[in-house]
């Protein structure tokens, strides 16, 4: 179910409905990636999912960057969609752009500043796609991610020259052996094939972006930590006038993120478990 708690323009709105986007095959390269315990959930429970038409803004800017480049008109191939057989499931994938010259293989991000570093959720989608190309005979050399950075100021980069200095940064990603991505594939489809099929494959950590408590040394009465480490011990002597702030890990995605966390006895357990480490 699609909501507008905010009162988001009809037009807004509308253009979130009517998403234009079609699979194929019986997984794609976004979930393959993806975890198989959420994919499983939300095909399980996709007439009881709620979601905000405010929670898709972003895919709404993403999708019309595709749409741009579509008119560029150069020598290039724009958004196809390429299949291939992988243990008997048909692996699809549409890639954003691939330049015929020279050989790259190019995906757009609209994102936060904080990726200029890379991702690896990045490095794992253009490699798959990369070896999509392969199977249907297109030779790719090189593998890009061009960021367009919805949070970017230029106030920032001119104070700070590791910043990115512009709104937009064209980021290389490592590009793995064909062996070395097909071993990956392989082990996927697999995983997914194990959880469609009523094994239980639960979300790893770094599927749940989980970020680990934390402790802070700050000044008493004081806004921002003067150190944050992993164990109070590295935190050092607590001198006078300080004190150790403790902050509980989380699972980002899951408490906020995840359309299927209500659904997830996985994430149910860790609420339990944070709740009695609350008392």
């Amino acid at each position: 179910m699609l909501t507008n708690i905010h009162g988001l323009p009809d037009a807004l709105v509308a253009a979130v409905r009517n998403d234009p986007y079609v699979g194929g095959g019986d997984i794609s390269v976004t979930k393959l990636i993806d975890a198989p315990q959420r994919r499983v959930l939300i095909k399980k429970n996709q007439e009881h999912i709620v979601e905000d038409v405010s929670e898709r803004v972003y895919s709404l800017m993403g999708q019309a960057v595709h749409a741009v480049l579509e008119r560029a008109g150069t020598n290039a191939i724009v958004e196809k969609r390429l299949y291939a057989d992988v243990l008997g499931w048909k692996l699809s994938g549409q890639f954003d752009r691939v330049n015929l010259w020279d050989g790259v293989l190019q995906d757009y991000k609209v994102c936060s500043v904080y990726k200029a570093e890379g991702d690896i959720g990045w490095e794992r989608q253009l490699n798959v796609l990369r070896w999509l190309l392969h199977k249907n005979d297109l030779k790719v050399d090189r593998l890009q991610t061009v960021g367009i950075f919805r949070d970017w100021k230029k106030s920032e980069a001119k104070r700070n020259p590791n910043y990115p200095q512009i709104n937009v940064m064209t980021i290389d990603v490592p590009m793995w052996t064909l062996h070395e991505t097909q071993i990956y594939i392989e082990e996927r489809v697999a995983m997914h094939q194990a959880a469609t099929n009523g094994e239980t494959v639960e979300c790893t950590d770094n599927e749940r972006w989980y970020a680990g408590t934390k402790y802070a040394l700050m000044k008493v009465g004081g806004k921002r930590a003067t150190k944050t480490a992993d164990t109070i011990e590295e935190l050092g002597e607590v001198g006078k006038g300080y004190e150790v702030i403790t902050r509980l890990g989380a699972y980002r995605r899951c408490e906020d993120y995840c359309e299927v966390a209500n659904f997830c006895p996985q994430f149910k357990r860790s609420k339990e478990s944070f709740d009695d480490d609350a008392f």
